[in-house]
């Protein structure tokens, strides 16, 4: 049979705010008793985290998905996200910087479609050969904080979003980017996850509570030494602790052993970091929620934080600066790592609390959001002569790094054959080179043996006039000689005895 609704977002790897979109999507439209199934551009299996099982739209459609079905996107930084870059994170493991466009290339082209943006559907997809018309496509709270430079590439974008049933963004950032472009009927929707406390209500604790981090692995190599600094100073504030958590363990993201090296650094400073290694996405929202501040580079480690009322601050990072200016100024953002001392202080002055005003305003938008989407979704339910899902649609499996190491080992294939060929024109440049060698020999001959004759007779007649000078009797010279320096051409007088 087919869903309700298709859930649509980056939910094929593990990331904290993708994942956690999902969720709060799922949960909300089930209130409206909406049945909703999770997509994104592979299959995937993430319930061990915290997810959920996860289809291949692509998959879907070509086993009978119903495209008037309505497609909803769920929201984040998609609108600038390539196809080669998040086929890149979900690969097996982290990709040589020189073959990562390659490769995912090769995937894409293997997932047989040619939509330009990973997360965003088209108004038409093309699977292999035949296309399908998408009859509602909704996009929720999704992210542009940056445009390309490339016109074409803004054009296929517009083109992409224009003609949805909903458009919506969520930073005033996001949405002045969005006009810019002509999307003129886009408006502002509050990130899903700013709901997650009243979906999953979590009890503070008496106890003495922790300052919680979160850096992902670039900028912790980067500034470690800088945040260990800055820790040493504040850390005797928290009675619980340091602790430091996961967001996302997908390829450049987060990393436990980055941490773990943070950890034992911060040790010989003796600043002691306790590390969470937990990757399932509720038991981390409630660390979020039971910390005293957040520290973090993440996005979504704000907003959580927001939603249960922790003090919180984020680290210099574009996209999530344009969100907190717009919706969350009222916490420190764009913190650099030698400024985090004074700012952490700052911001537990703030203390915590309940919602504040645009907090409780920005609830009430999403509560007239999910209105309108339901009342879409009902609109458009499939009815019982609608054809169903194939029951021959296998259930998403965990992925399979056979895609990867297909397209690896015909990257390398390639390369190889391109080595053979440039190896061929290079013997073949070698072998011009050693013909342009011997001819210039031969002609070095030739020119040899055209001129070293006539400097042979010339030094022969040389060696002739140097044997008649040495026949002059002893004590005379020749007349006019222009070698000698005794008597120079003109004359020569003799001395008497």
């Amino acid at each position: 049979m087919n869903p309700d609704a298709i859930l649509f977002g980056a939910f094929e790897r593990h990331n904290f705010g993708d994942l956690l979109m999902g969720f709060a999507f799922e949960r909300l439209l089930r209130q409206k008793g909406i049945n909703a199934i999770h997509a994104s551009i592979l299959d995937n299996d993430l319930t061990a985290c915290g997810g959920t099982k996860v289809h291949s739209i692509f998959s879907l459609l070509t086993n009978g998905l119903d495209p008037t079905i309505p497609i909803l996107h769920v929201g984040g930084e998609t609108a600038s996200c390539s196809f080669n870059d998040a086929l890149a994170c979900d690969s097996p493991a982290a990709l040589p910087y020189h073959l990562k466009d390659i490769i995912s290339s090769e995937v894409h082209q293997e997932l047989g479609t040619d939509r330009p943006f990973p997360y965003l559907t088209p108004p038409k997809e093309r699977i292999t050969r035949a296309s399908k018309l998408w009859g509602h496509r909704l996009f929720y709270g999704i992210g542009l904080t940056q445009l390309s430079d490339d016109r074409s590439h803004n054009e296929s974008l517009r083109a992409t979003l224009a003609a949805a049933s909903m458009v919506s963004f969520r930073d005033a950032h996001s949405l002045s980017n969005a006009r810019s472009l002509g999307i003129d009927q886009a408006t502002y929707a509050p990130d899903i996850v700013l709901s997650i406390s009243r979906l999953m209500p979590v009890v503070r604790p008496v106890k003495p509570r922790y300052l919680l981090m979160h850096f992902n692995g670039n900028y912790l190599r980067r500034n470690s030494a800088a945040l260990i600094d800055a820790l040493s100073q504040i850390a005797p504030q928290f009675e619980g602790g340091l602790k430091i958590g996961l967001a996302g363990t997908a390829n450049y993201h987060d990393s436990l052993d980055e941490f773990y090296r943070f950890r034992q650094l911060a040790k010989a400073s003796s600043v002691f970091i306790d590390v969470l290694p937990s990757v399932d996405i509720l038991t981390i929202c409630q660390q979020i929620a039971n910390a005293a501040a957040v520290v973090s580079t993440s996005l979504h480690y704000r907003i959580v934080a927001r939603s249960y009322g922790v003090p919180r601050l984020t680290m210099n990072v574009h996209k999530v600066n344009c969100w907190s200016d717009s919706n969350d100024a009222t916490h420190p953002y764009g913190i650099e790592a030698g400024e985090l001392a004074m700012a952490i202080n700052a911001v537990m002055q703030l203390g915590s609390g309940a919602e504040d005003s645009g907090q409780t305003k920005d609830l009430a938008i999403i509560d007239n959001h999910i209105e309108t989407i339901a009342g879409i979704i009902h609109t458009a339910v499939p009815n019982p002569e609608r054809p169903g899902l194939s029951n021959s649609t296998p259930l998403p499996p965990a992925p399979s790094p056979d895609l990867w190491i297909a397209s690896m080992v015909r990257c390398l294939d390639n390369r190889e054959t391109a080595i053979r060929s440039q190896a061929e024109i290079i013997r073949g440049q070698d072998a011009v080179l050693s013909s342009k060698a011997r001819l210039l020999r031969r002609l070095l001959k030739l020119l040899m043996a055209a001129v070293l004759p006539k400097r042979l007779s010339a030094a022969s007649s040389t060696s002739g006039a140097e044997r008649h000078v040495q026949e002059v009797p002893e004590g005379s010279h020749g007349v006019g000689d222009p070698h000698d320096p005794i008597h120079p051409q003109g004359g020569v007088q003799r001395m008497e005895s």
